[in-house]
């Protein structure tokens, strides 16, 4: 991939994201909910989405640096470069690529208990994890924030 078409996809992936975040965003505040409802538009942002966008997002970043053949090594390759959270989450036994991305992409739900958050919660130091009674969660904003500082990563890297 060249560099132009690179900046072109990081541009794309995080003007995607941003816009849902935004949206959920201008969605729980009053003044966002009656301009946003004017335009016939619900409340709320695509969490569901925007989590199963940055979890594809992953993989393919992971292809363009790791070039593995198989996509699941490219997720989970590139997961663990989110940051070391990240790595001992995947590491404790989680499957995390079908859990989270193959039951989003393939079943439209995670495939186990998961709350999906847009905005970033105070207790979630990373974008993914689980609960001592076992529920998963997902939060975009969060999750967002490490996938970019891993993409600036691998653009200064390699372009």
């Amino acid at each position: 991939m060249t560099k132009s078409a690179f900046l072109r996809a990081k541009r794309f992936i995080c003007r995607d994201i941003r816009r849902e975040i935004r949206l959920g965003d201008a969605s729980g505040k009053w003044e966002g909910q009656d301009f946003l409802r004017q335009l016939g538009v619900p409340s709320g942002g695509g969490n569901f989405l925007a989590a199963l966008g940055l979890l594809c997002y992953t993989e393919f970043a992971g292809k363009l640096k790791y070039g593995c053949r198989r996509s699941s090594d490219n997720f989970n390759h590139f997961f663990d470069d989110l940051g070391p959270d990240y790595k001992n989450f995947r590491a404790s036994g989680v499957d995390v690529y079908n859990i989270f991305r193959c039951g989003l992409a393939h079943e439209y739900y995670v495939k186990q208990n998961c709350d999906i958050y847009m905005a970033k919660k105070s207790w979630s130091l990373i974008g993914i994890g689980q609960r001592t009674d076992g529920r998963f969660w997902f939060v975009v904003e969060q999750y967002f924030k490490d996938f970019r500082r891993s993409l600036n990563v691998l653009q200064k890297a390699r372009f």
